[in-house]
This record gives structure tokens, sequence and C-alpha cells, in this order.
């Protein structure tokens, strides 16, 4: 997934990646199902790519046969790229639906007109990779 909304931090006493998706994306329902997902850092010299992969929906088309960006083998994580320069997995533990009647209107209003509110995962850090 391109994901453009998230954040690191501490909670239960571990480390945590928490990424807020939308229930219409195709990522959704693979983090959903699977209960777990990769976190893939790439350089600036892969932004078109980056750009394509967060256009497009998985639900249109496989993105990775345009080439842009390939699929790797590397035990223990679930969907890493092999141009990314880091890898973190995480495995969800936490689930949760963000609630519109707490959102200040102007927050709706900006980001939420379709009212595709977006889903909390809390993902647990197990594996990070350099490389």
């Amino acid at each position: 997934m391109t994901i453009g909304w998230g954040f690191f931090g501490i909670i239960w006493e571990e480390e945590y990646f928490i990424s807020a998706v939308r229930p219409q994306r195709f990522t959704w329902r693979l983090v959903k199902e699977s209960r777990r997902f990769t976190l893939n850092f790439l350089s600036e010299e892969y932004r078109e790519a980056l750009n394509y992969f967060g256009r497009v929906s998985g639900y249109q088309e496989d993105k990775f046969k345009k080439g842009l960006l390939h699929l790797d083998e590397v035990e223990g994580f679930t969907a890493p790229i092999k141009e990314a320069h880091t890898l973190i997995e995480c495995s969800v533990t936490f689930a949760n639906n963000v609630e519109p009647f707490i959102l200040p209107v102007e927050i709706i209003d900006k980001f939420y007109k379709d009212h595709g509110f977006h889903t909390l995962f809390f993902g647990r850090i197990e594996k990070v990779l350099q490389r």
C-alpha cells in the first residue's frame, strides 16, 4: 500500500505503527484478512512509482505488472518490495474505525465528504530490515 497517513508510537509497552486505511481501498481487505502488513521505505528516485501506486487501485489492476516496483521474497515479511531500503513488518493487534461524531466539522468537510472514514490498524512492529 502507498500510505500517506500513519504514525509510529509506543502503546501497551511495545513499538507500533498505526496506519489509517479507508474501507474502500483494496489494501483494507488485505490487511483485515492477513492481520499483517509490511512498511516499505523507498528513496526519492522511486517517487513516480509511488505516485502511480497511490493513484491506481488494486481493484483496477495488478500494479506490480507495470514493472515500476517488484515484489521480493524476504523471510518474515508479508509484502517486501525489492527496491525498498528499509522494511518493517507489523502484525495487527487491534483495529478501530474513526468515529465521525467525535471529529470537528471542519475535518469531516475537508477529508470525509464521501463519508469514507478510515480504519486505524494498530501494527505491532515485529521485524525491521535495513539493506
